[in-house]
């Protein structure tokens, strides 16, 4: 880990590891507040378990592990990666969380096949997989086995396979 001279105050602040680690641990503990105000979160299941325990148990790891990275003894060190990171860095991350988001709307109109091929041969384009009709030629495979694997399962995803037919 190395640090660049060349930044100062807030932005240098945010690419330690303590700005990291307290802006993550802003953001799960957020989250989980907003999750804990959903009704389906304390809803109890046939094994006594409530719906919202395991995403719970994983926010409160996320939560412990941005802590430890907060408090650290390299918590103002900076990594290389983090040094070049700028805001158009930011908005590609903001893009792509705005994807997900459109893919889980279209869930229930279109099905998770459909709109999940959408997101990933969407995804896989702009990760840089070319010539560009290899993107959808992976991502139908792809949503269909994690179809597949979620109905072997016995979970019922949102939509049906067709739900528009």
């Amino acid at each position: 880990m190395s640090t660049k001279t060349g930044l100062r105050g807030l932005g240098r602040w945010c690419r330690t590891n303590q700005g990291i680690g307290i802006l993550l641990a802003t953001v799960v503990a957020l989250l989980f507040f907003y999750l804990w105000q959903q009704d389906w979160f304390h809803r109890e299941q046939r094994d006594g378990i409530t719906l919202g325990f395991f995403p719970g148990l994983g926010l409160a790891a996320m939560l412990m592990a941005s802590l430890a990275l907060a408090v650290d003894k390299w918590r103002h060190a900076v990594a290389e990666e983090m040094a070049d990171v700028g805001w158009r860095d930011l908005v590609w991350a903001l893009l792509f969380c705005l994807a997900a988001l459109v893919m889980y709307r279209l869930m229930e109109p279109l099905g998770l096949p459909l709109a999940s091929a959408l997101f990933l041969a969407g995804m896989i384009y702009l990760l840089g997989l070319r010539p560009w009709y290899l993107a959808p030629a992976l991502a139908i495979p792809i949503s269909l086995i994690i179809l597949a694997v979620f109905t072997l399962l016995g979970i019922r995803l949102p939509g049906d396979i067709v739900p528009f037919l």
